[in-house]
């Protein structure tokens, strides 16, 4: 579904995007219907997950920046079948780099060998082209990649700050040690993501980093503990406990009887937004048995790291 409805160049790296839907237009001053990008370029957002994060601020960052375009996605007939934004996003494709880590056991157990050596071959392209275009050498993380139509471009959004979407691969176990080490080196950092209470949205020393806003910094739960398995990943168990520690150390109410809430503060450790957020108890729940009481993951176990 992904590369058929969100791979716009059809080169096996998927984009976030939008279904075809009235929703994608508005009608104008002289009462027509226009085809309104910023509905897509809003839903691509959802779609990730991460509603309102840096990487999808429509204008871009500083004068290099294009912002977030609208690609159609069209099937062989020339009928346009949804939509992508410009963005190879690294979270997305290490996400289904997983995936098909998943489904090759699965194929594993069914005696399936042929699927067995498709996964394989599927997971080692994406794997390679993440490493090879999605790493940032300097800063030492990972980040999506601007596109454009045809392929003539790519621009490593590195102007667009660090967010849990660099860390992804690790929890996918598809980056190599040498890269993954100094991902995690920006992950244990206070100044960056190891903050009071720590693995937030956006890294400290980002100029889009806004404690309280929504996916510009509050500690989401689900994200923290990809994060934490991502440690685990790579042999930094004591890393993984004492943040998970800090976590239920730090955040609000979670060694009380307050509610669980929907994001907390990275700084003081206030719990923000929605109270009794179902995956957020999700994720604490995980992050108790396979890290402060165990040493399991919720990754997949089917593909080595190199």
């Amino acid at each position: 579904w992904w590369y058929q409805n969100r791979d716009v160049d059809k080169n096996g790296i998927a984009e976030y995007g939008a279904m075809v839907d009235q929703a994608n237009w508005k009608t104008n001053e002289n009462n027509d219907q226009v085809f309104d990008p910023d509905a897509v370029i809003e839903a691509a957002a959802w779609e990730s997950g991460m509603d309102n994060a840096p990487r999808f601020d429509k204008n871009g960052m500083g004068e290099d920046d294009p912002g977030v375009q609208v690609f159609e996605n069209k099937d062989s007939s020339g009928q346009v079948i949804g939509y992508s934004i410009n963005q190879e996003s690294v979270d997305l494709n290490a996400y289904l780099y997983a995936e098909k880590g998943f489904l090759k056991s699965m194929a594993e157990l069914l005696g399936k060998t042929e699927d067995v050596r498709r996964w394989e071959r599927e997971a080692k392209f994406v794997r390679d082209y993440i490493n090879t275009y999605m790493f940032d050498e300097q800063t030492g993380y990972y980040y999506d990649l601007q596109i454009s139509l045809g392929g003539s471009g790519r621009r490593l959004l590195v102007n667009r700050g660090k967010g849990p979407e660099g860390w992804i691969p690790l929890w996918a176990k598809l980056a190599p040690k040498e890269k993954a080490e100094r991902v995690i080196a920006n992950m244990l950092d206070t100044e960056k993501f190891n903050t009071f209470v720590p693995l937030g949205t956006v890294s400290r020393d980002s100029e889009s980093f806004a404690p309280d806003k929504y996916w510009r910094g509050p500690v989401w739960l689900d994200q923290a503990m990809y994060g934490i398995e991502a440690l685990q990943n790579y042999g930094y168990q004591k890393e993984a406990r004492e943040l998970a520690y800090k976590i239920f150390d730090h955040a609000q109410g979670l060694l009380g009887d307050e509610p669980i809430r929907e994001n907390y503060h990275p700084l003081n450790g206030k719990g923000l937004h929605t109270t009794n957020f179902s995956w957020s108890a999700s994720s604490l729940y995980s992050l108790y048995r396979n890290v402060m009481t165990g040493e399991e993951t919720t990754s997949q176990t089917a593909l080595d790291l190199e």
